[in-house]
């Protein structure tokens, strides 16, 4: 990715404290548009926190985040999500009570039918305000082979599909920015292997993503560039064959052997 292609999702001089404890001390970081960013590290390296600030569930004490060029740093989630950021979690929030077909309608943005008024003054907007959002939904889970259990309660899913669910979720909002943490855990190596072609095509077809992850097969194999955080910084960043080789990243993530 060139260093010229501008960063729709930036964050600067960010640091987090708690209490006497610094996870974030000083986090620099430029998610360029069209690209899939990787953020890896050691346990307590920082890199949830460090997406918790990105997304807005938690303001930092210094520094900066950015979107699209503009600073969101005080902006609440439901703000950013508004300007096209959002994130799916390492345990999937899916609710198990509903079908995998509901699921994805309740993120459905900007629903007309969501004030009562509508619902007798403007029933035609809000029938094709709610017919515009099940093409939608269905046409994710066909995409990713779950259509034939949209009536299913979304807690029968496995750990994959689970992911991929919540992958759509976050897509029914037209995202242009996606925080993926976590992808792979849970995952067996065949769906895993799906996410990451989806992921891929995604990116192809214009989205730009952030991704958590240990799995280093994956991130070796989606990700450029990529961040390494340890202690709360970043210690390297870079395409994944410099940062593999580096003998700072191997002490402090690879077991001191690049």
């Amino acid at each position: 990715m060139s260093q010229a292609t501008p960063a729709v999702l930036e964050a600067t001089g960010v640091r987090v404290r708690f209490g006497g404890f610094t996870a974030l001390d000083g986090v620099d970081l430029a998610v360029r548009a069209g690209s899939i960013t990787g953020l890896v590290g050691p346990n307590g390296a920082g890199k949830s926190t460090l997406f918790d600030v990105l997304a807005g569930r938690r303001r930092p004490q210094a520094g900066a985040v950015r979107l699209m060029g503009r600073t969101v740093t005080q902006m609440p989630v439901h703000r950013r999500a508004q300007l096209g950021l959002t994130r799916t979690f390492q345990i999937s929030r899916e609710l198990g009570s509903l079908t995998v077909l509901e699921n994805l309608l309740l993120a459905a943005p900007r629903q007309p039918g969501e004030a009562i008024w509508n619902v007798f003054a403007r029933p035609g907007l809000v029938r094709r305000a709610e017919e515009a959002a099940l093409s939608r939904a269905d046409a994710l889970l066909t995409r990713v082979s779950l259509r034939h259990l949209a009536d299913q309660p979304a807690d029968a899913l496995s750990g994959g599909q689970k992911k991929l669910l919540e992958l759509c979720r976050a897509l029914m909002l037209q995202p242009r920015v996606v925080l993926l943490d976590e992808p792979a855990a849970g995952v067996n190596p065949v769906l895993l292997s799906e996410i990451a072609d989806f992921v891929r095509t995604l990116r192809d077809e214009g989205l730009t993503f952030a991704i958590v992850e240990h799995n280093m097969d994956l991130i070796a194999a989606l990700c450029d560039p990529i961040y390494v955080l340890a202690e709360g910084r970043v210690l390297r960043h870079g395409r994944f064959s410099e940062i593999a080789a580096d003998d700072a990243v191997a002490q402090a993530y690879l077991g001191g052997a690049a």
